[in-house]
């Protein structure tokens, strides 16, 4: 061999040299070469770029930073480490390029699997020197383990199908232990029932036997001379006339008691059929709140009589008078915005967009036998009204809210302002009298802010920023600085005054603006959204007890009053909806009539541009008033 030769052969045989990074060579060969750290060789983790443009890994900036206030690359001055940023397209670039990587490495894997199957082919075509008795062995051979093979995918599917099984038997016993505690409740509270049925029969029959033992020795007739019958004849007629009208009264009160109690019955079963399934989850939510020893307790059985009793006590919504809110009696439409009832529940009022507040007494308005009412009094504001309230402790007190931002003060009775707060930006939505501290009021505005008032005082006490419109406000009833908002951020915002830097409780769940918040009592809120759906709300915790549905409230404020039990809101279906606080469902509804004018009051069409504008209950009844988007207020009562 030459000397060339031998030459060309060594040039080829020369081992390249090592790589800077994961194989690449130099910047040329591989594009990827610029994921590579400048500072740690190493494909960047954290890409961070300076001021001056250059990319490295975080850690490795920063560690050089602290050791040098130059860029590694060229230099360039950094002061300070704040004066690198995150670069966001390098590190997704990264992350897709080990993806490619992983890929790659998967295919390489397989490939190496399917090469050791193509040498074993190999190796049995080449080998020609095979017998035929070798052959047959190495047929066998593959037949056991092909065998084998197939043996080992049974168990593993008679393994999982096993797992299975036992993951299913396991879930329907907790099923069966469920009902079985579930039979064994139901048995318990049953006998205790069937006990205080008897007792109860007992007390019943012996008061009525006692009652008819006493009619007939009215009645009977006692033997007697002929002059004692004469005496007799003269008395007697007295005597029989009186106790006969006894016994016919007795007679009819005690069959209109069983007419009264059948006809009860009848409709509490129908109520009671057409909620079952809500009425049962009720029953085990009250009676397995507590540890198991204790679902013996009397009180959880008393406390959910007491839930049935008020679920299926009223059967429909009775009307009791109607009103007209419009001021031109030819024009249906004026929208109703908000009607409150004073301290004493003997008068309420009604603002809404005519600008006009309109006081009514309620005993008038229920004695009245015509639908035509005046007002007791009549006060008119700038603006379009949001939101009326009366104060709790002085009678003739009013604050109502407006469109234009303005809270006003009034004297109802004498139809005067008394003073005016002017300082929120935009429109208010919401109006609240503090009753456990009369002198103190606060508003919520499109704003973004809740603001406190005195009724002493020029100015706002205090403001709380939200991050979004304040639809709403609403005081504790029974504690003076604890504080309620709803939002258009769909969350209601607990605060306490005295600490406003952060709230108390955020209660989340709306998907949509939340429009009212009512305290039904010290523990307990019931918020209403645009989403269609009502929620209550217990102060200690963050989710909701309970989602009410049923009415539809998409775009507008259909109003919401709560009392201790009951819930009532409109909707946007022209309709009143009455919720129990126990069950989620509705418990009764009261459509509204559709009226265009005077002329044609009486006539009746669907509309679904109207609604029901705002709801209040009369309280310590089962009296409420609600009015829709025509002005039409109604008086209703639950029977």
């Amino acid at each position: 061999m030459s000397a060339r030769q031998t030459q060309a052969a060594t040039r080829r045989r020369k081992r390249p040299q090592p790589p800077i990074y994961n194989g690449v060579f130099n910047s040329y060969e591989d594009k990827n070469n610029d994921f590579v750290c400048p500072i740690c060789f190493d494909m960047i983790e954290e890409a961070h770029m300076t001021k001056c443009g250059h990319t490295f890994c975080f850690k490795c900036i920063t560690r050089s930073l602290e050791e040098s206030n130059r860029c590694p690359k060229c230099n360039f001055v950094i002061e300070k480490t704040d004066q690198i940023f995150p670069n966001f397209l390098l590190n997704e670039l990264i992350l897709k390029h080990r993806q490619r990587q992983e890929e790659k490495k998967v295919k390489l894997d397989v490939q190496s699997t399917n090469g050791g199957l193509t040498e074993l082919q190999e190796i049995l075509q080449e080998n020609s020197s095979w017998e035929l008795e070798d052959v047959n062995i190495m047929l066998e051979v593959l037949q056991n383990k092909k065998r084998l093979l197939e043996a080992d995918c049974i168990a593993a599917q008679n393994q999982i199908l096993k797992e299975f099984l036992e993951q299913v038997k396991r879930v329907k016993q907790e099923q069966v232990d469920q009902l079985t505690r579930q039979m064994t409740l139901i048995e318990e509270d049953m006998k205790r029932v069937e006990e205080m049925i008897t007792s109860h029969k007992s007390i019943y029959s012996h008061s009525i036997s006692d009652f008819k033992s006493q009619v007939n020795s009215m009645d009977a007739v006692v033997p007697s001379t002929s002059n004692e019958q004469k005496v007799q004849t003269l008395e007697k007629p007295l005597v029989n006339k009186e106790s006969s009208q006894q016994a016919f009264n007795s007679s009819n009160k005690s069959g209109n008691r069983q007419v009264w109690l059948n006809s009860t019955l009848a409709s509490r079963r129908k109520r009671l059929h057409q909620h079952i399934d809500d009425l049962q989850e009720c029953y085990f939510n009250i009676r397995q709140s507590t540890l198991p020893q204790n679902d013996t307790d009397p009180d959880l059985l008393a406390e959910f009589t007491d839930s049935l009793n008020k679920f299926t006590r009223f059967t429909s919504i009775r009307p009791l008078a109607t009103l007209n809110y419009a001021s031109d009696i030819y024009n249906g439409s004026s929208i109703v915005s908000s009607i409150e009832f004073d301290r004493d529940w003997e008068f309420f009022a009604i603002a809404g967009v005519t600008k006009k507040i309109k006081v009514f007494e309620y005993g008038t308005v229920i004695q009245d036998a015509v639908d035509i009412h005046y007002p007791a009094n009549e006060m008119v504001c700038n603006s379009k009204i949001s939101c009326i309230c009366w104060n709790a402790y002085h009678k003739g007190m009013l604050a109502s809210s407006d469109y234009e931002g303005t809270v006003t003060l009034w004297d109802a009775f004498n139809g005067t302002k008394t003073r005016l707060f002017q300082e929120h930006e935009k429109r208010c939505w919401s109006v609240d009298f503090n009753k456990m501290d009369p002198k103190l009021i606060a508003s919520g505005s499109d704003d973004a802010k809740v603001k406190l008032w005195s009724t002493n005082m020029e100015h706002s006490v205090t403001c709380l920023e939200a991050k979004a419109n304040v639809c709403c406000v609403k005081f504790n009833p029974t504690q003076m600085y604890l504080l309620a908002f709803g939002s258009a951020d769909h969350c209601v915002h607990y605060y306490d005054l005295r600490y406003t830097k952060q709230a108390v409780q955020v209660f989340k769940g709306h998907r949509k603006a939340v429009s009212y918040c009512k305290f039904v009592n010290s523990e307990e809120i019931v918020s209403a959204s645009t989403d269609s759906q009502l929620k209550l709300w217990t102060v200690s915790k963050p989710h909701s007890v309970r989602t009410f549905r049923g009415h539809i409230n998409e775009k507008n404020f259909v109003g919401l009053a709560a009392t201790e039990d009951y819930i009532g809101c409109g909707s946007e279906n022209n309709s009143l909806y009455v919720y129990y606080k126990g069950l989620s469902k509705q418990l009764l509804t009261y459509k509204f009539d559709t009226v265009r004018s005077v002329l044609d009051k009486d006539k009746k069409e669907e509309d679904a541009n109207e609604f029901v504008s705002a709801v209040t209950w009369r309280t310590n009844s089962n009296v409420l008033v609600a009015a829709n988007s025509q002005g039409t207020i109604k008086v209703l009562e639950l029977v």
